[in-house]
């Protein structure tokens, strides 16, 4: 799938990224609702331009391990680096279908935690996250 008119002309106007009012730099959006790298494929499905170049063996280059892992954004402190879920009106139906399929957001994103922080960082996340579960439900 390839970039549509709209976010095609997004990044010539104003390139692919801008400073958010976090300071973070985030992926520009076309009309204030998708990412410039959003496209439809062949079945009209929305995807990521970028992976569906990668897997289709357009390029060597995946996507940015911030693309791949948001909503889950990184923010870096001098001993450790926090990954926090970041709420967005444009995930409520993601976040609506997670909670009805019972898929938590790291759950989700194994594959690009994994990528970012390894196996290992992973695995302890994943039985934290079922510990803490097993606790709430005592309650």
């Amino acid at each position: 799938c390839d970039l549509l008119p709209a976010a095609q002309r997004e990044i010539e106007e104003n390139g692919v990224s801008y400073i958010d009012q976090d300071g973070d730099e985030v992926t520009s959006l076309v009309e204030g609702r998708n990412c410039v790298f959003a496209a439809l494929d062949k079945d009209g499905k929305w995807m990521c331009a970028l992976e569906s170049a990668y897997r289709n063996g357009r390029t060597s280059f995946y996507k940015p391990i911030s693309c791949h892992l948001y909503p889950i954004r990184l923010k870096k402190y001098p001993t450790f680096t926090a990954a926090n879920y970041h709420r967005w009106k444009i995930c409520h139906g993601a976040e609506v279908l997670g909670r009805s399929r019972g898929i938590r957001v790291y759950q989700f994103l194994e594959d690009p935690l994994r990528r970012r922080f390894g196996d290992e960082w992973y695995d302890v996340l994943r039985l934290t996250c079922e510990e803490w579960l097993k606790s709430k439900d005592k309650d």
